[in-house]
């Protein structure tokens, strides 16, 4: 028998391998802002809780030249939602305080303005009506002086003091 020879082929690895891809990357920064400030006048201002939401739209497109590839498009939305609040609360509660008695100190003052006006009103309108003038009955401003009433004092009762004649008596 014949040796057979074997078959001599040549085997050249020539892997080849294409591909194509596009990455994105989108993010969301939520950037906290300072606390909500509440302001009350005489320089009080007290800072609280802040809930803050921000609202967020995304999107991509991406083309290709190449008339056989499709264009793709992604895209996404959503709500970035953050609490923030002060962590010492004594301060908060003495901010608090002070802001009321900022406020009653702002209504006291509102008190006392209103009643120098009416003080001022009443002696001017007894004025004006014990001398005889007065707004027209159809006038828009007689109801200034409407409520005010003059009343003549009582005549004065006259006594004599403690004088040397009056004690031999």
């Amino acid at each position: 028998m014949l040796a057979q020879t074997a078959p001599s082929n040549t085997n050249i690895a020539g892997p080849s391998a294409s591909a194509t891809g596009n990455v994105t990357n989108q993010a969301v920064q939520v950037l906290q802002g300072p606390y909500a400030v509440n302001t009350y006048g005489g320089g009080v201002s007290c800072q609280g809780p802040t809930m803050s939401l921000s609202p967020f739209v995304l999107g991509n497109l991406n083309g290709n030249k190449d008339p056989e590839t499709y264009q793709s498009y992604t895209g996404n939305a959503g709500v970035s939602m953050g609490f923030n609040f002060p962590l010492d609360g004594g301060l908060t509660e003495l901010c608090k305080e002070r802001a009321r008695t900022e406020i009653r100190r702002q209504q006291a003052e509102t008190d006392k303005a209103r009643l120098d006006f009416e003080l001022v009103r009443l002696l001017k309108c007894g004025e004006a009506i014990k001398s005889g003038v007065t707004f027209h009955p159809e006038s828009p401003y007689a109801k200034i002086c409407a409520d005010v009433v003059v009343r003549y004092p009582s005549p004065a009762i006259v006594t004599i003091p403690d004088t040397k004649l009056n004690k031999g008596r």
